[in-house]
């Protein structure tokens, strides 16, 4: 099965040394990007080959024998994917979209589609029936369910495939015994946010203040949008100085811009690699904020993590992958260690078995769709302990949620 995956590129090369712009267009603007693209291609048997999303159509239909797509937050008012339909229209392959998300500022609300990614959708669905398979796999209830609104079309519910870069069973019991055996969590990594988000800027004052301690020193990762990843980068010079000091005032206000430079050095930090990224988040014992894929690729390496929720779709993403979550309207109290101990409560053994589910989910999808999954994800779907588990609920239980 020749499978052409739809990314940039497959291997970083020497990143270390590679130009800005290339960097950031390689990750498609958002270094959370290459998790779920490295959980999709994981789980695929296959002669897995990339290539970018303007491919032209003549190649993948010679090329080809299926074309994946690994989606995001395509679905909202935020995208005009038209020209894109007008290409895809022309394959003459089947068209699987794994991880398709839909963007609103709360689950209560609707989505609303440009004219050319409602045309994208269509062209999707249509592939789909051309080929006899249910070809969208979303990332949760929500999105199905907007999609069934939009288009009068079912499609299948299902999860962020970056929770199956680690395909070892027990995942979640070790993660359980790591983080019950200290009373408090040392280091922490702090999943950076954007510096527009008032909504989330006391709290993130405060992990930070947390992240930046002289014996367990953790780090500050950003993924988005183009001037944070810049202060990882070392590249304030590049910045507009306006944008730099909300920049300054989202992370460290108190610093002077000088202080605030030697900060982004010591703490700033953006990674390229999902296995480089995932070996530093398993120095730390907890890392949180409101980067869902910061934090999932933090599971994956077997440690502790919270998403601070601030849209539908992060929290659509932890409610469908077990990943601890707290909306950022109830984080009003302090923030300690001692506190985030606390609250945060999980079930390891909970989170196994719902894991193995989904993974058995994502297995029938995948064999739907002609794709055949790595033996991984086989022994990961048989590995459930209990036989009863219905699929996963809907509505999960925000920051003590087990799972």
């Amino acid at each position: 099965m020749r499978i052409a995956l739809l990314w940039a590129a497959g291997d970083p090369g020497l990143y270390s040394n590679a130009g800005f712009d290339s960097l950031y267009r390689d990750v498609g603007h958002n270094n959370g990007n290459l998790a779920f693209v490295r959980g999709i291609k994981t789980v695929m048997q296959g002669d897995v080959t990339y290539y970018p999303w303007h491919t032209k159509p003549e190649v993948l239909n010679r090329d080809a024998d299926i074309v994946v797509i690994p989606c995001a937050n395509q679905l909202g008012a935020h995208t005009d994917l038209g020209p894109l339909a007008q290409s895809m229209a022309q394959l003459d392959v089947p068209i699987v979209a794994i991880g398709l998300g839909a963007q609103a500022k709360s689950m209560d609300l609707d989505v609303t589609l440009s004219e050319g990614t409602a045309a994208w959708l269509d062209m999707l669905i249509r592939n789909g029936e051309r080929f006899g398979a249910s070809n969208i796999y979303t990332r949760g209830p929500y999105t199905t369910a907007q999609i069934k609104k939009l288009t009068g079309k079912d499609v299948t519910t299902g999860g962020c495939p970056s929770q199956f870069i680690n395909l070892e069973a027990g995942l979640g019991a070790r993660i359980e015994a790591d983080w019950k055996s200290r009373d408090v969590p040392r280091s922490i990594a702090v999943a950076g946010g954007h510096q527009a988000w008032g909504k989330i800027r006391t709290i993130e004052h405060q992990l930070v203040a947390m992240m930046m301690d002289p014996v367990y020193p953790g780090a500050y990762i950003v993924q988005s949008m183009g001037d944070m990843i810049k202060i990882s980068r070392d590249l304030l010079a590049e910045i507009d100085p306006v944008v730099r000091e909300r920049i300054r005032a989202h992370t460290v206000p108190h610093y002077s811009p000088e202080m605030f430079e030697a900060w982004c050095q010591r703490f700033a930090r953006s990674y390229y690699d999902v296995p480089s990224w995932m070996d530093e988040l398993r120095r730390h014992d907890l890392t949180i904020g409101a980067r869902y894929h910061g934090c999932a690729l933090a599971f994956q390496a077997g440690r502790m993590a919270c998403t601070v929720t601030i849209d539908s779709r992060t929290r659509e993403l932890c409610e469908q992958t077990g990943l601890p979550y707290v909306p950022a309207e109830e984080l009003s109290g302090p923030l300690t260690r001692k506190t985030l101990k606390e609250k945060l409560k999980f079930d390891g053994a909970k989170y196994d078995d719902e894991r193995s589910w989904r993974a058995g989910h994502l297995m029938a999808f995948l064999h739907e769709n002609r794709i055949e999954p790595v033996p991984g994800l086989v022994a990961l779907a048989q590995a459930n302990t209990d036989v009863s588990l219905t699929p996963p609920a809907e509505e999960a239980a925000p920051l003590s949620a087990t799972g």
